[in-house]
C-alpha cells in the first residue's frame, strides 16, 4: 500500500509504503482465542480419558500457533517512508521500534527499475556513489510500477 503526501513545506514530497497485511490484529486475536479454546478442550478430554502422552503435543501445537500469529503481526508493522526535498532524499525504514534512516544527495542519486529474469519480480533501487539500496520490495508488482512512475515525475 503506497500513500503519497505533498507537504506544505517547500517542495517536500513523502511516500509512505506499507505491506498489505494478510490479517488484521483483531482477526488474529479472535483466531487465537478460538483455537486456544479448542486446544484446551481437546487436552481436557484427553486428560479425562487418561491419555497423558498426547498433552505435550498439544502444548507444542499451541506454541507453534502463538509463534506463527506473532510473526504475522510483526511483519505487518514494517513501514518505509521516502521523503524528497530540494537537496536530499531520505529513506526511513521502521520495523516495530527499530528505525533506520538513510540519506542521499538528490543531485547524485538515481532511481532504477531493475527487471527480474524469468519469473522474478522487478524492484526499485536508488543508486548513489556506487551504493544500491532496494526500496518497496514488499509491495505488489503493480504498486511498485505505479510508485516508480510517480517517483520519476518528481
Amino acid at each position: 500500500m503506497v500513500e503519497h503526501k505533498k507537504l506544505k513545506k517547500g517542495s517536500l514530497n513523502e511516500f509512505i509504503i506499507r505491506p498489505n497485511p494478510s490479517l488484521a490484529w483483531k482477526t488474529i486475536k479472535k483466531i487465537y482465542v478460538v483455537l486456544t479454546i479448542v486446544i484446551l478442550f481437546v487436552a481436557g478430554l484427553l486428560t479425562y480419558i487418561n491419555a497423558y502422552l498426547a498433552l505435550p503435543f498439544y502444548g507444542l501445537e499451541f506454541g507453534l500457533l502463538s509463534y506463527a500469529l506473532y510473526k504475522t503481526c510483526y511483519q505487518s508493522t514494517f513501514v518505509q517512508i521516502l521523503r524528497f526535498s530540494n537537496r536530499k532524499i531520505e529513506i526511513e525504514n521502521i520495523q516495530g521500534k527499530k528505525k533506520n534512516v538513510m540519506e542521499f544527495n538528490r543531485d547524485w542519486s538515481k532511481f532504477r527499475l531493475i527487471k527480474g529474469y524469468f519469473n522474478q519480480s522487478t524492484h526499485i533501487a536508488i543508486r548513489s556513489h556506487g551504493k544500491d539500496t532496494q526500496i518497496a520490495h514488499f509491495i505488489s508488482e503493480e504498486e511498485r510500477l505505479i510508485l516508480y512512475k510517480k517517483i520519476q515525475c518528481l
